[in-house]
C-alpha cells in the first residue's frame, strides 16, 4: 500500500513520518529512507522518538545504503565498484578505441576535462534511464550535426558500459541493479518503508520505488505540498508533480493508495500568517500589528548586515541568547558570503557559511591540474596561463603579463616553449625594427620562458610508470617550483590583510 502524507511544513512531515516509523507493529521491520544529507540527523531524531530499543525494528538508510544492504543479504556485494579514477580511465579507453569512428569528439578525447564531462553526461543518462541505444535512435532521428553528436555519444557510452561490464561496476548502475534484485528477492516481504525529505525522484529511483511498492508491506512518503489540486500554491508545484507521479506508479503496480493532509504547524499567529500568505496570489491582510516580524529598510547591503549584527549582539548581551541560536539567510551566498564574513568579523560574531567550495577551483589544485594539462597537451596557451595565473609559480605578475603578451603575439606553443634555441622574435611583433632595448627585452623574455618551462619539462619527461612513481614525480615538480615557500608567503600576506579564512585555507 502507498500512503502519502502532505503538509506545508517540513517539520510537521518529519514528525508524522518518524512517529509512524518509531511505533513497533508486530514483527515488521521499518526502513526509513532519506537523502544523504539528512541521514545522521534522522537517525538521532528516530532514536529520540523511539527510545533505546528502536534500532531493533527500525533503521535509517539512503538509496545507496539500501543497495549495499540488499546486496549483502541477497548477493552481489563482492562485485568491485569503480572509483572516479577508474571511471576516467575506462572512459578514456572507450573513446580511444572508438577514435577511428569519431569525428566531433575525436580530438577532445584525450583531455581530462572532456572525459569528466562525458562521465557527468553518463551519470545524467543513467539517472534518467537513457540507454546508449536510445541515444543512437535519437541520433538517427535528428539531423546533421546534432544527430552526429548524439550518435557518437551513444557509441562512447555503449563502449564504456561494455568495459564496465568486463571489469567493475559503475556506481551509477547500482540503483538499476537494486531495482532488478528487489523484483526477484524476498528482502522486503516483512518490511514497512518510510520516505521523506525528497522533492522529486529520478526515473532510476522510481524503478526502486516500484519494487518497494510491489514487495513491501507498505510505503509511506512524506511530501511538502499543500494539496494535490492544481489550484494550490505554485511554490509546491514540483512536489505536487512528484505526488501525482507516485500515485500513478501505485496504479501501474496495482497497489492500494491513500493520502492524508497534515495540519499546519502551531506557532505565533504572525509567523503563520506570513507563511500562508508569502507566496499566495491574494494574501489576506492582518488585523493587528505583527509581534515577531520586523521590517527594516537599509541604504545598502552593509547597512543591512550591520543592523542584523547589532540585533544579534543585543540579544546575546541582554537576553541570554548564544550565537549558535541565530541563522542569517541571504538570497545568494556567492554574492553575500564575503560581505557577511567582513561585517560580522567587525562585530566579533563567529560565523559559519553553509556552502560548499569546489576544491578543484582552489589555486593549488588549479596549479596542479593546469600543469598536468600543459605537459600532456603540448603547452597550449590556455593551460600554460591557467597555471601561471595561480601566482604560485615563482614569477611576478608583471613578468607573467609581459610573457603573456609575447606568447600571444607570436603564438608560442608546443616545442617553441621547450626549445633550447635562443629567442628570435621581436617583442613588438612582426616587421618591427630591432633596437638594443628590443634585444635586451627578448633576452629577458627568453630567460623567463626557460625558467617557467624547466620544471614542466622535467615532469613531461617522466614518462609512464607505476602510480607511485608518477605521484613522486608530481611531488618533485611541486618542490621544484618551490610551492611550500609560495604557500607560506601567501598565508602571511592574507593574514596581514585580514583575510583569515583564505589564509587558513592556504595554511
Amino acid at each position: 500500500m502507498l500512503e502519502l502524507l502532505l503538509g506545508r511544513s517540513q517539520e510537521t512531515i518529519t514528525d508524522a513520518v518518524l512517529s509512524r516509523a518509531a511505533a513497533p507493529r508486530g514483527s515488521a521491520h521499518h526502513l526509513v529512507i532519506v537523502p544523504e544529507q539528512y541521514s545522521h540527523e534522522t537517525e538521532r531524531r528516530l532514536c529520540e522518538r523511539g527510545g533505546d530499543r528502536v534500532s531493533e525494528y527500525a533503521e535509517v538508510l539512503t538509496f545507496s545504503r539500501l543497495a549495499h544492504r540488499v546486496f549483502q543479504e541477497c548477493g552481489g556485494s563482492a562485485r568491485p565498484v569503480l572509483d572516479r579514477g577508474g571511471r576516467l580511465l575506462l572512459m578514456f579507453l572507450a573513446v580511444n578505441r572508438l577514435s577511428p569512428e569519431l569525428q566531433i569528439f575525436a580530438r577532445a578525447g584525450k583531455k581530462a576535462s572532456f572525459l569528466s564531462s562525458l562521465i557527468a553526461t553518463a551519470d545524467e543518462c543513467k539517472s534518467y534511464c537513457i540507454s546508449p541505444d536510445l541515444l543512437l535512435e535519437a541520433g538517427e532521428a535528428a539531423g546533421a550535426e546534432t544527430g552526429r553528436r548524439l550518435r557518437e555519444l551513444g557509441l562512447i557510452l555503449g563502449a564504456y558500459d561494455a568495459l564496465t561490464a568486463q571489469r567493475a561496476e559503475d556506481p551509477r548502475d547500482r540503483l538499476t541493479r537494486l531495482a532488478e534484485t528487489l523484483r526477484h528477492a524476498d528482502y522486503l516481504w516483512d518490511k514497512r518503508v518510510f520516505l521523506f525529505g525528497f522533492t522529486d525522484f529520478t526515473p532510476q529511483e522510481r524503478q526502486v520505488l516500484g519494487a518497494l511498492l510491489r514487495q513491501s508491506r507498505s510505503v509511506t512518503v512524506g511530501l511538502r505540498c499543500d494539496t494535490l489540486e492544481q489550484t494550490g500554491l505554485p511554490l509546491f508545484d514540483p512536489t505536487r508533480r512528484t505526488a501525482l507521479a507516485l500515485l500513478e506508479l501505485a496504479r501501474d503496480n496495482s497497489v492500494a493508495m491513500t493520502f492524508d493532509t497534515l495540519p499546519d504547524p502551531d506557532g505565533p499567529w504572525d509567523l503563520r500568517a506570513l507563511e500562508a500568505g508569502l507566496f499566495a496570489a491574494a494574501p489576506e491582510g492582518a488585523e493587528r500589528p505583527a509581534e515577531h516580524i520586523w521590517l527594516h529598510r537599509a541604504g545598502d547591503p552593509y547597512e543591512e548586515l550591520s543592523l542584523a549584527a547589532e540585533e544579534m549582539l543585543r540579544l546575546v548581551r541582554e537576553e541570554g541568547y548564544r550565537f549558535r541560536d541565530f541563522t542569517l539567510c541571504a538570497r545568494s551566498l556567492e554574492e553575500w558570503g564575503g560581505r557577511m564574513e567582513s561585517v560580522l568579523r567587525r562585530y566579533d560574531i563567529p560565523v559559519f557559511l553553509s556552502q560548499m567550495d569546489d576544491i578543484l577551483q582552489k589555486p593549488v589544485l588549479t596549479l596542479l591540474t593546469a600543469a598536468l594539462d600543459a605537459v600532456s597537451g603540448g603547452y597550449e596557451y590556455d593551460d600554460m596561463f591557467r597555471y601561471l595565473k595561480t601566482d604560485l609559480t615563482g614569477i611576478t605578475r608583471q613578468e607573467r603579463d609581459r610573457l603573456e603578451n609575447y606568447v600571444l603575439c607570436w603564438d608560442i606553443r608546443g616545442s617553441r616553449w621547450s626549445s633550447d634555441a635562443p629567442g628570435r622574435w621581436h617583442p613588438g611583433g612582426y616587421g618591427q625594427r630591432w633596437s638594443d632595448g628590443d634585444f635586451a627585452a627578448v633576452e629577458e623574455l627568453d630567460a623567463l620562458r626557460r625558467r617557467v618551462v624547466a620544471p614542466l619539462e622535467t615532469l613531461r619527461k617522466t614518462g609512464t610508470g607505476t602510480g607511485a612513481e608518477l605521484a613522486r614525480a608530481v611531488f618533485r615538480f611541486l618542490e621544484e617550483i618551490d610551492l611550500p615557500d609560495c604557500l607560506s608567503r601567501r598565508t602571511a600576506e592574507l593574514a596581514e590583510a585580514g583575510e583569515l579564512r583564505e589564509a587558513e585555507e592556504y595554511r
